[in-house]
């Protein structure tokens, strides 16, 4: 089955005063790279969430976002540091000694605004309680991805197929082309020699033996079958039925596709073969590079 790497999923998830978001994106990478961003409290959790994506994504760069709200009053705890408060007090009354100043009583209130003496923590979460919720979501963010790739490998099997059958079609006009080369071939030598040598018989045998040099250098009946090889292997395996990745196959396909085609251009020495080769490249080019979002 073919899947794009290309791919987004978003689920949401509230349970027990807490919003659990997670949101998934993927694109094309030539191996499998995880990036994670998971808070500092569930950091714990790495470990799971890496072992779910890795077996539902064997290929791409997947950034993975998760996000922990907490409507829970119980999750947020104040500390006073009292130490420092009480350092506060003492410096500041022995600056109004030293300064003169009216001597006043130091409210709870102006303490509670110096820095760092209240500080209001989250209080450390159970992250077994928490992993059902967040795996949940995962999964539904996975899902939603999944079915994104898989559409899109929907859309990339059909250009795959198109250009496939260009391909076979150039194939078959370069079949039929070839010995047509040859027959041209023939006769303007033919007639060449004549003209050079109006008095002179023309040697049948050489002729031939000339004709024959030039058909042996223009064979290109191997790899034209080869090429049609590929071709029909190229699509057996877009067509397969199993869940697994065949990108890494259909790229090496496709690099024998390119060194056919390249072999046949460098063979044949006429103008309309020429321009089928650059027809045939073209497409192979452009199926290489839609190789490259091909999980």
């Amino acid at each position: 089955m073919l899947r794009s790497m290309t791919g987004y999923g978003r689920a949401q998830l509230e349970a027990a005063g807490d919003n659990i978001t997670v949101e998934l994106k993927s694109v094309n990478h030539k191996y499998q790279k995880i990036n994670l961003h998971i808070p500092e409290q569930l950091s714990a959790l790495e470990a799971r969430v890496d072992k779910l994506l890795k077996t539902a994504l064997s290929r791409g760069r997947i950034n993975y976002n998760l996000e922990l709200q907490s409507q829970n009053k119980k999750s947020l705890q104040v500390q006073v540091n009292r130490d420092l408060a009480a350092e506060y007090v003492e410096h500041l009354e022995k600056l109004q000694a030293e300064l003169g100043l009216a001597a006043e009583e130091l409210s709870v209130e102006f303490l509670a605004e110096l820095p760092d003496v209240l500080t209001v923590k989250e209080i450390a979460r159970d992250i077994e309680e928490l992993w059902p919720q967040v795996e949940q979501a995962t999964e539904e963010a996975l899902a939603e991805l999944l079915a994104m790739r898989k559409r899109e490998g929907e859309e990339l099997l059909a250009d795959f197929l198109h250009r496939l059958e260009q391909i076979e079609d150039l194939v078959t006009k370069i079949e039929a082309r070839v010995p047509e080369i040859v027959t041209e071939y023939q006769l303007k030598l033919k007639e060449r020699i004549e003209e050079l040598a109006a008095d002179y018989e023309v040697d049948e045998d050489r002729l031939a033996m000339e004709t024959a040099l030039i058909a042996d250098k223009s064979d290109v009946n191997e790899e034209l079958i080869r090429l049609k090889s590929h071709v029909q292997q190229f699509e057996e395996t877009l067509r397969l039925e199993i869940d697994e990745p065949v990108g890494r196959k259909l790229d090496f396909i496709a690099q024998e596709m390119h060194r056919e085609v390249n072999t046949i251009g460098s063979k044949i020495s006429d103008s309309q073969v020429a321009n089928y080769v650059v027809e045939l490249k073209s497409e192979v080019d452009r199926i290489r590079e839609q190789l490259q979002n091909v999980e």
